[in-house]
């Protein structure tokens, strides 16, 4: 597997950026070793680089299988953000915070779509109207779901609108 060389990050097949660092693969992994050179930087730039926020220790289970965890329910979330050895790891953190900040965000989304559910009981032919739209609210919530899990399995850092620009800011303290 492709690593970036910036970051030292696994990259996906066919990616034109780091999912880590941002950086432009193409860019990162061109840098040409001539052969005018000394031997040492060259053995230097062939060594492949280690990510810079990996603990000294392993986790006890696969980075990515830790971060379909995290997004099981918010109990394992919660759990990996305190545990020792998956507190310092970037990928399980970002998963394990996204999930409780889009956890929240569905208690929020649920509460107010009960509130207009109520009000809308009080006219009589809105009644109608809103059972099918409360069914596809939560049809797309589990697809939802169902890509975060997905893109954490194929060790990607998807990152929903807002909440994963916040996730991954907290992710780097």
């Amino acid at each position: 597997m492709e690593r970036c060389a910036q970051c030292g990050w696994p990259l996906v097949e066919q990616a034109q950026y780091c999912s880590s660092c941002g950086v432009e693969v193409s860019q990162a992994n061109s840098q040409v070793v001539d052969s005018s050179t000394p031997a040492a930087v060259q053995a230097a730039v062939a060594v492949e680089p280690q990510r810079p926020d990996s603990s000294a220790r392993p986790l006890p289970i696969p980075e990515n299988i830790a971060g379909v965890i995290a997004y099981i329910t918010i109990f394992p979330a919660i759990v990996f953000l305190l545990l020792e050895p998956f507190k310092h790891n970037r990928f399980v953190r970002f998963h394990s915070l996204q999930h409780l900040l889009l956890w929240a965000a569905g208690v929020g989304v649920g509460i107010a779509a009960g509130l207009v559910g109520a009000l809308l009981q009080l006219i009589p032919f809105m009644r109608v109207l809103f059972l099918p739209l409360g069914g596809l609210i939560s049809l797309a919530w589990f697809f939802l779901w169902l890509l975060l899990v997905v893109k954490a399995y194929y060790h990607e850092m998807f990152k929903l609108p807002y909440l994963g620009d916040l996730a991954e800011e907290w992710a780097e303290r």
